[in-house]
Parts: C-alpha cells; structure tokens; sequence
C-alpha cells in the first residue's frame, strides 16, 4: 500500500518521466540513469557535436549512440562528415550518415553532381544506393551509361543496394532500348535480385530487342523457374543464331521431365553447336528417357565433336547397358573409325 501510494504521488507529481524513477527500500524514490542516457546527456552539452558524432562513427565503439549523435547534427555538419569520412567507414556507418544526410536532401545531391569531381560522383553514387526512390534509381540507371568505367561500376552497385521493387521496372525497360552497351551491368544487378524478376520479365520479353531478350533468357535460366519453359520455346524460332544458343543454355538450366522432349527435338537442329547444347543439356539432367532418341542421333551425327560428346553421354546414362554394348560392337566393326573418348566427368563418366 505504501509503495501504491507513493507511486501514484509520484505520478501526479510529474515525477515519473525521462529517466525513470526507481523504487528504493526506505520509501525514497531517485532517478534512473542508464549509461547510454549518460552519454546522450553528456553529447547534448557539447559544444562540438560534429566531432564527437564523427568520432563515434569512425570508432563505433558506441553504436547505439553514434546514431543519436548524427541526429543531433546540423545538416551542414553531416554533409563535412559525408565528404570527408565516407572512405574510411564500414558498410553499415556509410548507411546510416547517407540515410541521415540525404534521405529527405536526395534531390540536391543530384543537382550537384555536376559539378562534383570523380571521386566525389562515385561517393555521391554510393550514398544513393541508400536512399530508396524512384526519381534516385532512375538517375542510377542513368548514369550506367555513362563512359567513365568507375562511375558506371558505382551505380551498378548502388543499384544491387536498392529496394528491389524499385528497380526491376527502370531496369528491364533499360534492356529494350536499343543503346544496350550496358545490358552485362543490367544483367548483374537483376541477376542478384533473385526469382522474384520472373512474372515481369514475361511481361516485358517481347517488346526486348535482341541484345534485351539475351539477358532475359539468361536470367530465366538461372533462376531455373520451369514455368518459363512455354516462353523460351517461342524464342527457339528466332532467326538469331545467339538468342537461340542462350535460349537452348537457358532451358538446359531448368530441371523438369517436360524439359527432356524439348532437347530432344533440339538433336535434329540443322546446326551443330545446337545439338551440342542439347546432348549437353541431357546428359547433365540425366534425362534417362532420352536415351532411345539420343543412339538415334548418334548413329545420324555426323559431326565428329558432337558424336563423340554423344558417346560420353550415353555410356554415363547407361540405360540398362544396352548402350555400352550397342557401342562395343560399333567399335569391333570400326564403325567408330577407332575415335577415343575424352571421358565426359561433367556426365558421371570417365575413362
């Protein structure tokens, strides 16, 4: 009762508030001060703040603090820390000053950027990368067309930081305009982004030039999405001996039964890099009901490289060892011309 009554006095009283108020045996009650509301205390009555925060920021032996710190900092004191210590922080202190410094000033860094040095344009880049908007991945997209090497590596790699959301859509557009001497960087950046890309990408293929429909298709394959097979099919009647050789790569990447009937057809395409791709692509999906359509090909190959590449494969699959003796007996008749295989280890074969 003694301590309620006490307790609810206090509290009329306005004592309860920031720090708290600790209860001590004898009815006393003193102020709680922790030690980091110590030091925010002691960081208030500086009269230098810049050079505490910067301390704090460079050292972060204080990190909830160092925060607090960045906060109480004028603007133009956070913009001097920017420019002078972005180099020498970590990841996550360059997040934090470039999130307290330009996350509602974007829009001036980028009004400046003209006229800043190239240094301080792939600083100005790496700080973007933290401020997620649309306006800013526009303006990063931008500038990975720009022909200093430095700077076009910079913005791909604030791009890889922003929120995906954000720049799926500037990017895969970026891909279908005819100006794709930076469709490698695209690729990298959309590549980390992960499966996520797909539904988009389906959405945006057709209206892709070649340069464009390329990266898609390697990105659809690496994400190994079986729901794209329907799509990269259409593109295997592409006049583009390149898109059609990715595409044939794209789908040898995707693991599924429906796969296996697609690569088969592909062993009777008229060019033989083509119909490398395919045995290629069964043997390493292990497309066990391939193997009729597979001796059926190699008894028509004619091309040397791909009919030994074919051997390979059929003996790793080994289909109730009726391949091995197929092929024993074309080698007692030097059908086979006495050709020694390179043992295939890619297939679970070597020799």
């Amino acid at each position: 009762m003694r301590a309620a009554a006490w307790k609810s006095g206090a509290a009329l009283c306005g004592f309860i508030a920031d720090p708290p108020l600790v209860w001590i045996r004898g009815g006393f009650m003193i102020p709680f001060r922790s030690k980091k509301y110590q030091r925010q205390q002691k960081l208030q009555s500086q009269t230098d703040i810049a050079q505490v925060a910067s301390q704090w920021i460079m050292r972060r032996d204080q990190l909830p603090e160092y925060r607090f710190a960045i906060e109480l900092m004028s603007q133009a004191d956070r913009e001097e820390i920017f420019w002078q210590y972005w180099d020498d922080l970590d990841s996550f202190a360059q997040r934090d000053l470039a999130r307290a410094t330009f996350q509602e000033y974007w829009f001036k860094l980028i009004a400046d950027y003209g006229d800043l040095s190239i240094r301080q344009k792939g600083q100005a880049l790496e700080a973007l990368g933290y401020i997620h908007h649309p306006n800013v991945v526009n303006f990063l997209v931008q500038e990975m067309r720009r022909d200093n090497e430095s700077l076009r590596l910079a913005a791909a790699g604030a791009l890889k930081k922003q929120d995906p959301v954000l720049v799926i859509e500037p990017m895969l557009d970026a891909l279908t305009k005819p100006e794709n001497f930076l469709a490698s960087r695209i690729y990298d950046v959309l590549q980390a982004l992960g499966p996520k890309l797909v539904p988009v990408i389906l959405q945006k293929i057709n209206g892709a030039d070649a340069n464009g429909k390329m990266v898609m298709v390697q990105l659809l394959g690496s994400f190994g999405d079986s729901s794209v097979i329907p799509v990269l099919t259409d593109l295997l009647n592409t006049e583009n001996y390149l898109l059609k050789k990715m595409t044939v790569e794209a789908i040898g990447q995707i693991q599924g039964q429906e796969v296996g009937p697609i690569l088969v057809d592909l062993l009777k395409d008229d060019n033989w890099q083509i119909r490398l791709l395919a045995a290629e692509a069964i043997g390493r999906g292990r497309y066990y009901q391939a193997c009729p359509a597979l001796r059926e090909a190699f008894c028509q190959e004619e091309d040397g490289l791909v009919k030994e590449i074919m051997e390979e494969i059929l003996c790793a699959l080994d289909d109730g060892n009726e391949t091995i003796t197929y092929l024993w007996n074309r080698r007692r008749s030097n059908q086979d011309h006495g050709r020694s295989r390179t043992g295939y280890g890619e297939y679970g074969f070597t020799t």
